[in-house]
């Protein structure tokens, strides 16, 4: 049988629904391509445009697959399979003619809802997959099906019990493989650890969830004290730096169980980086196991693929006075007049306090300006900037801090995280992202290694109001406001509307995210440990459910079918028959047997007459001259008679 593909309204709008969610999440390439497929589709289908032959789609697959493999280097992964899979529901949509067509359509509208559903497990995603699925689902069904909706509702209510026994019951493995998101080198939140100019500017302008974050167990509640430390970079060149090999730490002697916690939710990376707050001393993931570097940095064992949950337990009054190494008073040669200052400040014989008390001077008074846009540096160009252009990001003032302390005979050393985030206050938790990506430094003086942020001394209110907030205001507010600490932006009662609104989004999100991610296997074990303490209810509860499922099922199912009028006469006449020792053939069609009854029994042909042209009228006509009901009085009265 001949298909249209737009001609199939369901199938068509959640197919499309389908390809959109994944089509969000691959390059502007495959995305356009898919978009053409589908419009050239639709002119083959209205305007009678000339299609593509399958040997033509056949031969593009064939391109987009090795375009894949040549792009990702493999098909397993979230970035190849989303893009392999769209390419290929666009071009079997091109394909589009018949039955078998038909059903491999709806087989890859399924895999592109499951290999959503695979890595994102954002609420809202909830709503747009539902409706593709049970549109697909009516697809799949027969179109002359009676009842198709009914017939689904039927399916879903006795699967979706089954769904949630199977999500509580299943049990949990954690596979010795992983599936990447890709063979990008900076994950899905984009962190490396390194700087160059411009680097951590060109992340901080993605507006991506890095992870969220529940801290009110600490003493720590504002914007400005959260510093999520993921890296530590130890070799200079300059405004660019790299990290030296670490190897293991030591573990902390003290009892990290009695310290407070906090519990981070992080977005999948493909990658190692924990990031915790400065002051962390342990680090628990309940997946993957954690490797304890020096430096206060923490990395997992195994690339985070998928959202992960891990706690990290604190101690404020934490010093890290761990000796520095040669390594960390090692710095590129300084000429000009970044020489000049250098031996300026040498020259005077200072102490370290008074030689920082100098370097803090420089950023305070020189002018200059934060911004994301500074222009091009390159990674020698120490000098333009501190003196030339004065435009930077905080990876310019970091570096450029911890390359002038060296050069003073200070050891230094530039941390790279991201620093605040947005709180929710209706879920009490942390929001980190991408624009909250910060590079600071950390300098050995009175015999510990302490924070130093030059970007405090250069715009402040970036860190007090966070960088979600401070980079929503126009350039001109950010030069003008940058360092009022106290100012804020006026804000207009349809924004806090939207603020309330999004509050409750992000809320719900998490708690649907985290719910997720928390019911691993040890919380399965504790769900069913925890149910099974409790025998006696446990049993009722069983019942209840099993009790309540029959029902739902014998409802659904074996409620007897309801009958039309000529239904109703026909089953009437055959009891009657059967009692005569007659029975219709499955074959035998209801207005032949009708005649053969008469036939046999000709002092009842005036009555099976009747009952025959009622039946063809209203079965075939869709309309009869008289009532069913008066039709099948006749013949009950004509039984009783005989």
């Amino acid at each position: 049988m001949s298909r249209r593909f737009y001609a199939q309204k369901v199938l068509a709008t959640s197919f499309i629904i389908a390809m959109v969610m994944v089509a969000l999440e691959v390059s502007a390439w495959i995305a356009a391509f898919s978009l053409i497929m589908l419009f050239w589709k639709w002119g083959v289908e209205n305007l009678q445009w000339k299609p593509l032959s399958r040997k033509a789609t056949g031969f593009l697959s064939i391109l987009l697959l090795i375009q894949v493999l040549i792009q990702f280097r493999t098909l397993i992964g979230q970035e190849p399979a989303y893009t392999f899979l769209l390419a290929l529901s666009s071009l079997r949509i091109m394909d589009y003619q018949n039955d078998r067509d038909h059903k491999f359509v709806i087989l890859l509208g399924f895999l592109l809802i499951s290999v959503k559903a695979l890595f994102s497990l954002d609420i809202y995603w909830i709503l747009p997959s539902g409706v593709a699925f049970i549109g697909l689902w009516y697809s799949l069904l027969p179109p002359n099906l009676p009842a198709r909706a009914r017939v689904l509702f039927k399916i879903f209510v006795l699967s979706v019990p089954l769904a949630a026994i199977l999500f509580f019951a299943f049990p949990r493995f954690v596979l010795p493989w992983a599936m990447s998101r890709g063979s990008s080198q900076l994950g899905e939140i984009g962190f490396t650890d390194e700087i160059n100019p411009g680097m951590v500017a060109e992340l901080a302008t993605n507006t991506a969830v890095a992870f969220r974050a529940k801290i009110e167990r600490l003493p720590v509640n504002k914007s400005i004290d959260l510093y999520w430390r993921g890296s530590v970079l130890n070799q200079s060149r300059g405004l660019s730096w790299r990290p030296r090999r670490l190897g293991l730490r030591t573990p902390a002697l003290e009892e990290y169980k009695n310290l407070p916690s906090y519990e981070v939710a992080i977005e999948p990376t493909s990658q190692l980086y924990l990031f915790v707050l400065d002051g962390t001393r342990h680090v628990d993931l309940d997946i993957n196991q954690v490797l304890a570097l020096p430096q206060s940095i923490y990395r997992s064992t195994r690339p985070l693929n998928k959202s992960s949950v891990y706690r990290g337990y604190y101690k404020s009054e934490f010093k890290d006075e761990s000796p520095p190494q040669d390594e960390d008073l090692q710095v590129p040669p300084v000429q000009g007049r970044v020489r000049a200052w250098v031996d300026d400040i040498l020259n005077r014989k200072l102490s370290t306090s008074q030689k920082v008390d100098e370097l803090q001077k420089l950023f305070v008074d020189g002018g200059f300006v934060y911004t994301l846009s500074p222009g091009v540096y390159g990674p020698n160009d120490l000098e333009t900037f501190l003196f030339v252009r004065k435009r930077g990001f905080c990876e310019h003032f970091a570096g450029a801090y911890a390359t002038l302390a060296r050069s003073l005979g200070i050891p230094a050393r530039v941390v790279v995280g991201y620093q605040g985030g947005r709180f929710n206050p209706l879920g009490g938790f942390w929001k980190i992202s991408q624009k909250d990506a910060h590079a600071w430094v950390e300098i050995f003086h009175e015999g510990f290694w302490q924070r130093v942020d030059p970007t405090l001394w250069v715009a402040p209110l970036r860190l007090v109001i966070g960088a979600e907030e401070f980079f929503g205001l126009s350039e001109e507010d950010q030069r003008a406001f940058a360092r009022a600490v106290d100012w804020r932006p006026p804000t207009k009662e349809d924004f806090l509307l939207w603020d309330e609104i999004s509050f409750w989004v992000e809320d719900l999100n998490y708690r649907w995210t985290y719910f997720l991610i928390d019911f691993d296997k040890t919380s399965q074990q504790s769900f069913w440990k925890s149910f099974l303490n409790y025998r006696i209810q446990s049993v009722f509860l069983i019942l209840a459910i099993a009790f309540g499922l029959v029902s739902i099922f014998r409802s659904l199912f074996n409620k007897k079918r309801k009958l039309n009028e000529a239904q109703v006469l026909l089953e009437a006449v055959e009891k009657w028959a059967e009692r005569k020792n007659i029975s219709r053939e499955a074959s035998e069609p209801p207005l032949e047997f009708f005649r053969r009854l008469q036939f046999e029994f000709p002092h009842l042909k005036s009555s099976l007459q009747e009952i025959e042209l009622f039946y063809d009228q209203q079965t075939y006509a869709g309309k009869s001259s008289s009532s069913g009901k008066e039709v099948l009085r006749n013949w009950k009265r004509q039984m009783r008679s005989r």
